[in-house]
């Protein structure tokens, strides 16, 4: 079990309800990250970059990806084959950043609307 720290991440999800239409659900993404996180790396499909940003508020401060348990190998490959794509994520996340509050915060809802239109079922991460 992940030892979140939802005390900050209630206020980050209080923060996010005022400035992002839809805002997302940290609660429920922290509730499920394990089955969201292995879905995801099975997949090769990186998670929306604000919930990776949520993975380091833990009681310990050690990133909850590093809780959880990988082959070794499939990990490496994986992680492997993830970086171009991280790469990319992180240089629109910059150049979104670069643009301005607005288009930040458009960038980062956006990757979780493609998100849930990838995968429905997680579609309370979104809230309307």
């Amino acid at each position: 079990m992940i030892d979140w720290d939802m005390k900050e991440i209630e206020k980050i999800e209080k923060h996010y309800q005022e400035i992002l239409s839809p805002s997302v659900n940290l609660t429920y993404f922290c509730r499920h990250f394990e089955d969201i996180y292995r879905m995801a790396m099975d997949e090769e499909v990186l998670i929306p970059d604000i919930f990776n940003d949520i993975t380091y508020y833990t009681i310990n401060g050690i990133n909850a990806r590093y809780k959880l348990l990988f082959f070794p190998k499939f990990e490496e490959e994986t992680t492997e084959k993830l970086l171009a794509k991280r790469m990319r994520q992180r240089a629109e996340r910059q150049e979104a950043r670069n643009k301005g509050l607005e288009n930040y915060y458009e960038f980062m809802i956006n990757e979780v609307i493609e998100f849930v239109e990838r995968y429905p079922f997680w579609n309370v991460l979104l809230k309307k």
